[in-house]
Formats: structure tokens, C-alpha cells, sequence
């Protein structure tokens, strides 16, 4: 099965190449597609001078204005016609090619339809909210035509996780998580500045809202 890397990415210019990086050293990852929302720095211009770039494996879509992760992510999986997409957030830190070839596996062979990559042993405060909060993880393996049957996704913004888990709960459809060791990503409060990163961490739980509390029930067939 054909594996489409989507990244999708907001200002994140000084964080991207680590996470090329990894995907580009992936064996399991046949084709990179960043999606730059609606960026205000040079996310663009860095991702497009990544090595993957000029071997053909690497493409980068621009969206504007910013349109939020769900659209980016969609529009990702849109402009690949791979089996499996493989979602990576722009920041993540210690993200090796082993841990995304991990992730893809469970999904390529068949077993599932969805891997949620969660984080352990990177640092305390993102280990805490994914073992409290796995399916907010943005580190996942999915089919692409089990993505592509999720509604409403360009509406959910930082929503879209817990959106994706909740469809593939609500259809009883197969899925496990792989523990992604050692890694992690910078707080917002850390990118932003204590206030402008919690007034946008508040907009993210926000957004979250809607889809926290849903319980899936599982559709007679």
C-alpha cells in the first residue's frame, strides 16, 4: 500500500525541517505533502528548500487565508491518491524515521484502519495530556478513503482529531496506538509568549469542545 506523509503547518518555519527530515529518512513514506495555512513566516520557503524537494518526493500546498488544521489536513489527503495518509504536526521534537515507519506499519499490513501515535518519555507535560487525552494526538495513520468518508472535516479545525477517533469509534472500525518514544512538541505558551499562547490554547480547547464529550455508538449494520 502507497504512504502519503501530510503535514499540516502555521508558522512553523523554525520547526518544520526536523520533521521533514524524519519523513524523508522514512522507507515507508513514499510521497511528503505540507500544507502551509495561511502561515505569516517563512514556512513556505523552508519546506520548499528540504532536500525531499528537489528528490521529487516532497510538495508543498498553500492555503489563505488560514483556513485551520482541518481543512489543511484535508486538503492534504485531497491532493494524494496514496492508500494510507500519515499525518505529522510541524513541531514535533525527536521524531526519527523508525517512529514513522512504526506508525505506518499496523495500517500498511492490514491489521487496522487507524494508528494514533502517542507520545511517552518526552516530557512531562505533553506525556500527561496524552495519557489523560490520547485522541487529541495529530500523530496518526489512517486509510485515506476511511479519512476522505469523515464529514464535515473543514469545519473542525483543532477539532479534527477528536473528530477523526470519534468516526472510527462510532463504526466499530479497528484501530491501536504506537507509542512514539521520546517524543514531543514546544507549548504554545512557549511559541507565543505566555499570553498570546494561552489566549490560544483557550481557542484550541474551544474548538476541541464539540467533539470531546461525544460518545460513539456503534452503527447497526
Amino acid at each position: 500500500m502507497s504512504v502519503c506523509a501530510v503535514v499540516p503547518a502555521y508558522n512553523e518555519g523554525g520547526r518544520i525541517t526536523a520533521v521533514l527530515d524524519a519523513l524523508h529518512g522514512a522507507s515507508g513514506v513514499a510521497e511528503i505533502v505540507v500544507v502551509d495555512d495561511g502561515s505569516m513566516d517563512n514556512t513556505h520557503a523552508i519546506a520548499g528548500a528540504h532536500p525531499a524537494m528537489g528528490a521529487g518526493r516532497l510538495r508543498v500546498l498553500c492555503l489563505s487565508p488560514n483556513q485551520g488544521k482541518g481543512a489543511a489536513m484535508l486538503e492534504g489527503a485531497e491532493a494524494t491518491d496514496a492508500d494510507v495518509l500519515v499525518f505529522f504536526d510541524a513541531d514535533l521534537i525527536g521524531l526519527t524515521s523508525a517512529h514513522v515507519n512504526a506508525l505506518v506499519a499496523p495500517v500498511v499490513e492490514g491489521s487496522v484502519v487507524m494508528a494514533l501515535g502517542v507520545f511517552r518519555h518526552g516530557r512531562g507535560a505533553t506525556d500527561l495530556a496524552q495519557l489523560l487525552v490520547p485522541n487529541i494526538s495529530g500523530q496518526r495513520a489512517i486509510r485515506r478513503d476511511v479519512f476522505l468518508s469523515i464529514p464535515c472535516l473543514t469545519k473542525t479545525r483543532y477539532g479534527v482529531e477528536l473528530a477523526i477517533t470519534h468516526h472510527i469509534q462510532q463504526n466499530g472500525l479497528p484501530m491501536t496506538r504506537v507509542v512514539l518514544a521520546g517524543v514531543t512538541h514546544p507549548m504554545k505558551e512557549e511559541k507565543l509568549g505566555f499570553f498570546k499562547g494561552a489566549w490560544a490554547r483557550l481557542r484550541m480547547y474551544r474548538q476541541m469542545l464539540p467533539y470531546l464529550f461525544r460518545r460513539p455508538v456503534r452503527r447497526r449494520k
